[in-house]
């Protein structure tokens, strides 16, 4: 744990800083401000940054990429001009990680089963998790259960079982009856738990099948690229008919006989005898350094040694195939790599972070340090926000409270309905949200607990008061279409101030936020629903059901007559309160199915028939 330079040293690093970007002047513009009292943010400042970080010329901000690397120089020179000191590693602006990116198949992928006639083949009955690890191995195959280890439920599928050199097999999710709502799941279901449980009993790899009764029966699509972890162990999603197989070579019946025991609460682990496995993923990844970005504005006064974070995400998906694309292989205008420029998703709290420092620079003194952070590494898995609150530049006891930005620049005109998250992280937060959100005329859709898919869940879980802000979920989430000319500024630049009151009510408070912990709803990614009804649903607590931010075009939901702003409150026989209930509602149903969905538009109940896709 280090400290941050904040003496006169500081300023000879903003000069070398400023000196650097105007050597490098044709690739990062370099504008350096003289010092403003009262300084105002405008659209027009606001979309400048936003210009700058979604521009083509950045090719979508990708790890490891040129375009990611001059976003950066970008922020520091900003930082810089607006007279904060360096809070990164060697008094620089500067925080720089490793991170593994890019992960692509070989011709060594492979699984081989001794002395069989038949071997598997890639696709259709194997292929490799994106987290797998790499490396040749081979072993017996040894059946294990859900491979889970889960003291409440006195359930522990390595008890007595040896798996010290094996290859397992085990089954994906957990039993039904450990969740109150069966589309959801424990920690215990998460991949990375299980890999981590075969790991550490011994074992050389792990072969994952899909449970029966949750639809039909499809291994995960291998996507290169990308920025998958390593879990540190050989990892392959493996078909139900390969799996059964294997169980019934061995000797241990069939899957689905195993799976009825495992639910009701029976051991089932067992050896395969005489069946052996040898193989390889095939993965081959790079490694390349990135960079988060800091400066730290100094407080005055006994308090200064509090720090308050403002941070947002800078990096986005780069240059790769749209999420959306059905095929990688089809010759379809959706299967080229596109820039993916992320306007929104991130280039707009980027914005925000320049555009508050150079605000509440122009308001000093503060009572609390404000350190301004931009991250990266987020679309990867929060990367550069765990780098930091594990390798802190400042003294994490000393972070008080912090604030993210994350997708703030998507607010339509008729809309002044703001998404927060956090509004019980600590005490007192709701109402003094609730007040500020009415002086700006805002209306406010607040979520309790501060954890979920953006930076301020890493701080969050070091027990440091959080808040997310967020304007929305749109159609152009993830895609090349998240562009400049998209972002609504003026209403940007509303939300801002918004913020900068929010935090300057934290900055200069007597009393430090007392954390407060509110536990999480389990994560919609484990839904097993199979079926879509083109919807992007609102993830703030609305208290009357699910929001509809957007219905998309050409979807089953448009057809059925939904639109945006509906919110959604029964599916079928099951009432809908929020995300997790429509997930629930979708799980048992099959493309084709007709729903009918009840909808509250402008006070009004209107039910629609709806066709899953």
């Amino acid at each position: 744990m280090g400290s941050v330079r904040m003496d006169r040293g500081g300023n000879r690093n903003r000069q070398f800083w400023l000196a650097t970007a105007m050597l490098v002047g044709t690739l990062v513009p370099t504008i350096v401000f003289a010092a403003v009292m009262n300084y105002s943010i405008t659209p027009n400042s606001f979309q400048g940054h936003v210009n700058f970080l979604a521009a083509d010329e950045q090719g979508g901000r990708g790890l490891g990429t040129p375009g990611i690397e001059r976003s950066a120089d970008y922020i520091a020179n900003h930082l810089a001009s607006s007279g904060l000191d360096p809070a990164g590693d060697n008094g620089t602006f500067f925080q720089s990680f490793e991170v593994s990116l890019n992960p692509k198949l070989s011709d060594k992928c492979r699984l081989e089963i001794t002395g069989a006639e038949d071997q598997p083949t890639i696709e259709t009955d194997f292929v490799p998790f994106g987290f797998s690890g790499s490396g040749a191995f081979e072993g017996d195959v040894v059946f294990a259960g859900y491979g889970i280890v889960n003291d409440d439920q006195k359930h522990n599928d390595f008890a007595h079982f040896d798996v010290n050199g094996k290859v397992v097999l085990m089954l994906r999710h957990e039993p039904p009856s450990w969740t109150e709502d069966d589309s959801d799941f424990t920690p215990h279901a998460q991949f990375s738990n299980k890999i981590y449980n075969a790991k550490e009993n011994g074992a050389v790899a792990v072969l994952i099948v899909n449970r029966f009764g949750e639809g039909e029966d499809r291994l995960q699509r291998w996507r290169s690229g990308g920025n998958a972890a390593d879990y540190g162990l050989p990892a392959f999603h493996v078909s139900q008919l390969f799996a059964e197989l294997m169980i019934k070579a061995g000797g241990a019946g069939n899957l689905r006989s195993l799976q009825d025991q495992l639910d009701a609460g029976t051991p089932a682990s067992t050896a395969l005898k005489g069946v052996h496995i040898k193989g390889d993923p095939g993965i081959v990844r790079e490694t390349t350094m990135t960079r988060n970005v800091l400066g730290i504005l100094k407080g005055v006064g006994p308090l200064a040694h509090e720090i308050v974070v403002i941070g947002a995400h800078y990096d986005h998906l780069g240059k790769t195939i749209p999420r959306s694309a059905p095929s990688h292989n089809a010759e379809t205008v959706d299967q080229i790599p596109q820039i993916h420029n992320g306007a929104d998703d991130n280039a707009s709290g980027t914005a925000g972070v320049i555009e508050l420092a150079r605000k509440l620079a122009s308001q000093q003194p503060l009572r609390r340090s404000v350190l301004f952070m931009a991250f990266s590494g987020e679309e990867s898995g929060l990367l550069g926000s765990k780098h930091f609150v594990n390798h802190p530049t400042v003294e994490l006891e000393n972070v008080v409270a912090m604030l993210n930005m994350d997708m703030i620049g998507r607010l339509a005109e008729d809309n002044n309905s703001i998404q927060v998250f956090g509004t019980e992280a600590a005490e007192g937060f709701g109402d003094m949200l609730e007040r500020l959100a009415k002086k700006h005329a805002f209306d406010l859709k607040g979520s309790a607990s501060a954890t979920g898919p953006s930076d301020h869940t890493s701080f969050y879980q070091k027990k440091i008061p959080s808040l997310h802000f967020f304007s929305g979920l749109h159609e152009d989430y993830h895609r090349p279409s998240d562009d400049a000319d998209k972002v609504n500024t003026d209403k940007s630049v509303r939300f801002l101030a918004y913020i900068e009151e929010v935090a300057k009510s934290i900055i200069d408070d007597d009393a430090r936020p007392v954390y407060h912990y509110v536990a999480a709803p389990a994560q919609v990614g484990g839904n097993r629903s199979r079926v879509r009804m083109g919807i992007m649903p609102s993830y703030a607590d609305s208290g009357e059901g699910l929001g509809v931010d957007a219905v998309l075009e050409d979807s089953p939901a448009v057809k059925g007559g939904m639109k945006d702003g509906d919110v959604i409150v029964r599916v079928g026989e099951t009432k809908v309160k929020n995300i997790y209930d429509y997930m629930a509602a979708l799980r048992d149903k099959n493309p084709g199915d007709e729903v009918e969905v009840e909808v509250q538009r402008d006070g009004k109940s209107v039910t629609l028939k709806i066709v899953l896709g």
